[in-house]
Formats: structure tokens, C-alpha cells, sequence
């Protein structure tokens, strides 16, 4: 996801999913963020700061998604129903990972121009000093 976000000319921002919900409001109001890429694991969290945001897009992932097909449901059920990892909740605009891969497939890879100074990601701080700020990278600083 990460690398198809930078493909197509988009900011990444990185979160830590243990965060407090009051710390990813935070991250996600400062940031601007639009558009989430996350692990079902955490969507009880997302359902809870999902309204005080600008989020429009939400892509769910599972830990199996990537796996082939008996393996990754097997991981599936083991994560959801075995060891109760995945909480109730409720997102039903959430797009599943596997679908979102195969919706573009149809499509062709639409080049976009970014330079070594363009911002590639925003890196927020642990705030450890206070609230956690979001530090520019840019995509000359991860060649």
C-alpha cells in the first residue's frame, strides 16, 4: 500500500496503531489524512475516529489477504475466530484490501511527476515532549 501510495504521487502517513484514539485523532486532523489503509484488527478504533476526521476512503486489510487462498483463510479465521483479535465494529464504506487490488487492476498506471524535494512522507514524532508533530520527508531523503 505503501508503495502504490508513493506510485501514484501521495503523502504517506505513517501511524502507530497502538496509539490512543485522542493521539490518531490528532495525527489524522493535523495531517489532512484522506484516505486509510488499515488492519481489520484495529477497526474499532478507526469506527471511533473516523467522525471527527476528513477520512473519505477506507481500505481494510486482513492479515491473510496477501496469502494464497486456503492459507490466508485459514489465517483469517484463526486471527477472527480462534484468537478473538478483531473486535466488533462497523464500517461498512470500508473497501476489502483484495477487492480494492482488483478494481485496479483495469486500470493503467497514470505517471506522475514528483522530484527529489516533493513531500513522499509525514513522519510524525513519538511526542515525547508534548503533541506529536509531523516531520517532512521527502523522496530524495529515502533514496
Amino acid at each position: 500500500a505503501v508503495f502504490g501510495a508513493l506510485r501514484a504521487g501521495l503523502v504517506v502517513v505513517n501511524t502507530n496503531p497502538l496509539y490512543t484514539a485522542r493521539e490518531m485523532r490528532h495525527q489524522f486532523k493535523d495531517a489532512g489524512v484522506r484516505a486509510l489503509v488499515y488492519l481489520n484488527v484495529f477497526g474499532k478504533l478507526v469506527e471511533e475516529v473516523l467522525p471527527d476526521t476528513r477520512i473519505e476512503y477506507l481500505i481494510e486489510a486482513r492479515m491473510g489477504d496477501l496469502l494464497p487462498a486456503l492459507k490466508g483463510w485459514l489465517v483469517n479465521s484463526v486471527v477472527k475466530s480462534v484468537k478473538k483479535m478483531v473486535p466488533d465494529y462497523r464500517l461498512p464504506q470500508a473497501l476489502p484490501f483484495r477487492q480494492a487490488l482488483k478494481q485496479g487492476q483495469g486500470h493503467a498506471l497514470q505517471p506522475v511527476r514528483v522530484g527529489l524535494e516533493d513531500v513522499a512522507v509525514l513522519q510524525y514524532t513519538g511526542g515525547t515532549t508534548g503533541v506529536s508533530k509531523g516531520a517532512m520527508l521527502t523522496h530524495g531523503n529515502l533514496v
